[in-house]
């Protein structure tokens, strides 16, 4: 005997409630507050109300996704050290590994190659010609990336360079590993 396939049962949406949404808003105000200390400012761009044309759940999941990226971002304040982003590429001869580092000047920045891994660490910094820091998109203060080595990585000759804020990382792919930690000097 052959099973009759049946069609999924159609869902039907239940309307916007009201209630819910100011619900909602209510309790994203309150995780504001929790978290920040004070409550959102009235007359902030940034608190609008949902349009209507746009889905309340869509809408207010978006806003929690962005605040809770914004507090992901360090801050010079809370004292963590925050990562440069890097892009890594590789020939069979070396490996490149590029770190945005726009506004760092060279003194600021040290690369120490201890066999296994380089480490770049330095600071962007929080200060500009005396001015009190309003709002930073860019992460601020003390940083730090270890990357690791391939196998077998001529270490002796690990190279590295700063120049218009990115500083890049000449790793040959061939060799021996000297053994000891020791700075690299930027060029």
């Amino acid at each position: 005997m052959a099973q009759e396939k049946t069609a999924p049962a159609a869902t039907i949406e239940e309307p916007v409630n009201k209630t819910l949404v100011d619900d909602a808003i209510a309790s994203m105000e309150k995780l504001y507050e929790t978290l920040t200390g004070s409550p959102p400012a009235d007359g902030d761009p940034t608190r609008t109300p949902i349009p209507v044309e746009r889905d309340a759940g869509e809408f207010v999941a978006e806003r929690l996704e962005r605040l809770v990226h914004a507090l992901g971002q360090p801050l010079a304040a809370t004292g963590r050290e925050w990562s440069p982003p890097i892009v890594v590429w590789e020939s069979p001869q070396e490996t490149v590994v590029c770190l945005d580092l726009p506004g760092v000047k060279r003194a600021d920045v040290e690369v120490i190659d201890d066999g296994d891994a380089v480490t770049i660490r330095g600071e962007r910094p929080v200060a500009y010609n005396g001015l009190r820091i309003q709002f930073a998109e860019r992460p601020l203060g003390h940083f730090r990336r270890q990357i690791l080595l391939p196998r077998r990585a001529r270490t002796a000759i690990v190279k590295a360079r700063l120049v218009d804020g990115v500083l890049e990382i000449r790793i040959p792919r061939e060799g021996e590993a000297t053994p000891g930690a020791r700075k690299i000097e930027i060029t």
